[in-house]
């Protein structure tokens, strides 16, 4: 009953963290895998394909699929390593980059809207005992 309860205060959260950059992402036929990606890359970092791939725990047949549509849409340029040249490099272009900040800015105030309907202690106890169980449950992972 709990974890049900839980469940449903998180599609709550979801509905609620609608907001304009959300919207261009939708727009532009992109998902959570796609804003991930461009996390991973922001603020400046240049990483190859093969590694985000890694991190992202996908294929590389999926990493490109994921990959061309960001390029597509200007988010992302793709390169080629100066050393060698079967290595591809992502970094986020100017565009994504603004995305990106969009996206934290839109996410931080409203986690800050959330928190407001606590006082102070109340805010540092959910935060603890919420680190405490995403610990418990990225150990599981």
């Amino acid at each position: 009953m709990r974890a049900r309860r839980l469940l449903d205060l998180m599609h709550r959260l979801r509905r609620w963290q609608n907001s304009p950059a959300l919207a261009q992402l939708s727009a532009c036929n992109l998902s959570f895998s796609h804003m991930r990606l461009l996390h991973l890359l922001a603020p400046d970092r240049i990483m190859a394909m093969k590694d985000l791939a890694d991190t992202l725990q996908i294929t590389p047949p999926s990493m490109t699929a994921l990959t061309r549509r960001l390029v597509q849409t200007g988010l992302v340029a793709r390169q080629t390593h100066h050393e060698d040249s079967r290595i591809v490099l992502l970094m986020l272009t100017d565009a994504g980059r603004q995305l990106h900040q969009q996206l934290h800015a839109e996410q931080l105030q409203r986690m800050q809207e959330l928190l407001a309907a606590l006082n102070d202690a109340e805010q540092v106890q959910f935060l603890e005992l919420f680190e405490r169980a995403m610990a418990r449950y990225t150990a599981d992972s």
